[in-house]
């Protein structure tokens, strides 16, 4: 009987180490700035409605109203996307911005129940302090970040295109897989009970902000890139959210790509599918 109970407590104290593990990740420095790749930036600190602070880069281009907001994925940074997309800059302004709680953010993260408010300041600084930048405003999102623009692009029908990258269709069940394939903790009790806690803290659940219900109601043209080989989000589930969006829409499914890996398999390709779309859309 003793050596079961101390068997159980040791379970129990694994499972609290990887809770805690799991809620308490911490942001590595950024590794890579626009300068490191030929261009300037100016250093961009807003805040959102919850009174966090946010940073970011505006990557000017010169002559253009038109600006593309990028936006990372859950446990990312803005200096993650940049390789890939800062050459989109020679056509148009970009603007990075970290969530709250990663990369140069302040706060914590709210694992994708208030982010959609950070992107939300992200726009209303933009029109406010870049109006002859920003006449028009398209959105590019991978994972967090592409769930978060298509939620955005759902409520405000002044964006004119967005890009979603490893989109997922359902937040409740990404977050279940991703729990499991990171930090091994199963959906019940640990999964179900942080979801629970969230909701009654935000007073929404994550279903209420996920891209099955964004999709819908999204009025832009949207660009959707998935990998193949995606094991958090697989590009069956992906279909979902193809599936869901009413308006023009493109499929790019990448062969061999993992989840946020198109780039990197995709090679010089995945900036011509991103240029080729904006370049008829936006």
């Amino acid at each position: 009987m003793t050596v079961i109970i101390i068997l159980f407590a040791l379970l129990i104290g694994a499972f609290c180490i990887k809770l805690y593990t799991a809620l308490n990740w911490q942001q590595p420095p950024l590794k890579i700035f626009p300068k490191d790749l030929g261009f300037e930036a100016e250093n961009i600190i807003f805040q959102n409605k919850d009174g966090i602070t946010l940073k970011g880069w505006f990557v000017p281009c010169k002559d253009s109203d038109k600006t593309l907001i990028l936006m990372h994925g859950f446990e990312m940074d803005k200096s993650q996307i940049l390789p890939q997309t800062i050459n989109l800059a020679k056509k148009y302004n970009l603007f990075y911005f970290d969530f709250r709680g990663m990369g140069e953010s302040l706060g914590k993260s709210a694992q994708g129940l208030r982010e959609y408010l950070d992107a939300q300041a992200a726009l209303e600084y933009l029109r406010k302090n870049k109006p002859g930048q920003c006449k028009e405003i398209a959105l590019y999102g991978i994972s967090l970040g592409a769930s978060v623009a298509a939620y955005v692009a759902a409520v405000d029908k002044t964006i004119k295109a967005i890009i979603l990258e490893a989109c997922f269709y359902s937040y409740k069940r990404v977050v279940r897989k991703w729990a499991w394939n990171h930090h091994t903790l199963p959906y019940y009790p640990a999964v179900y009970i942080f979801l629970r806690i969230k909701r009654l803290k935000f007073r929404t659940g994550l279903e209420d902000l996920s891209p099955k219900t964004s999709a819908p109601l999204i009025d832009c043209p949207v660009l959707q890139i998935h990998g193949k080989n995606d094991h958090l989000v697989s590009y069956k589930r992906a279909l979902h959210v193809f599936d869901a969006i009413k308006h023009t829409k493109e499929l790019w499914l990448v062969e061999g790509a993992g989840h946020t890996r198109c780039h990197e398999i995709a090679g010089p390709k995945y900036l011509e599918e991103i240029s080729k779309f904006l370049a008829k859309y936006f």
